[in-house]
């Protein structure tokens, strides 16, 4: 990658567009989930930090007629709201998130399945931090400053805040991960019960079952909800 001319760090400690491959270097080694890119010109590198990222293996899609919930800074571009859940499936020992993200007028739907033998043993527990880790990460990409994260598992919050002690290496990691997400944003951890009628949370809880039976390539379908409801 050294031979390109420009590089775009769109996660990493400090993202941008970079000309030595030696500072990308800093900014992107041992960073968690770090996404970067070499190009040939400024404005290809630039392009590429300003469009929202989705990974390999993830779904996105809207949910139409939505109902009237009002959403907080649902507008503002800092401002995100997210819900995430984790499942797990014994047949296939494969575990998987769902997240539903509100931000800039749009409902942004993501899952994605996994295989980790050794991080399967956490069960679903593995989709949950993997979803949480996947809505923090669409925060720092698209430079939301402040996100509002439901969840209905309490380690989500609990490994975040270093109210419990990691004691695997996923939870190391997650735990590493938000402590340094946080230098960047806000992300505020609510909870909320789960199968309790949450229209939002039993979105996630589905996307997360969902994702465990079937194989997903990528897609990309964000829409506008001023087309389908009046928020």
């Amino acid at each position: 990658m050294s031979n390109k001319k420009f590089y775009a760090v769109k996660i990493g400690r400090k993202p941008g567009v970079y000309k030595r491959w030696e500072d990308v270097q800093k900014e992107v080694l041992n960073f968690p989930g770090a996404i970067y890119r070499g190009f040939d010109n400024f404005e290809d590198a630039w392009q590429f930090l300003e469009e929202p990222t989705l990974q390999p293996h993830e779904i996105t899609n809207r949910f139409n007629h939505l109902d009237q919930t009002k959403l907080p800074h649902l507008r503002n571009h800092k401002y995100a709201t997210a819900y995430t859940d984790g499942s797990y499936d014994e047949a296939t020992e494969s575990y998987s998130y769902g997240v539903v993200l509100f931000w800039k007028n749009k409902m942004i739907q993501i899952s994605r399945r996994f295989h980790n033998s050794e991080n399967a043993a956490l069960r679903n527990v593995a989709g949950e931090l993997e979803g949480a880790k996947r809505a923090i990460q669409f925060a720092v990409s698209n430079k939301i400053k402040n996100l509002t994260l439901y969840y209905d598992y309490e380690g989500v919050a609990s490994w975040a805040d270093q109210k419990w002690r990691t004691n695997t290496p996923l939870t190391t990691e997650y735990q590493n991960f938000v402590r340094i997400a946080r230098e960047q944003i806000n992300i505020e951890f609510r909870w909320v019960k789960g199968h309790s009628g949450n229209r939002y949370n039993e979105m996630v809880d589905q996307l997360a079952k969902t994702a465990t039976k079937e194989e997903y390539r990528q897609v990309e379908n964000v829409e506008d909800l001023n087309k389908d409801a009046r928020i």
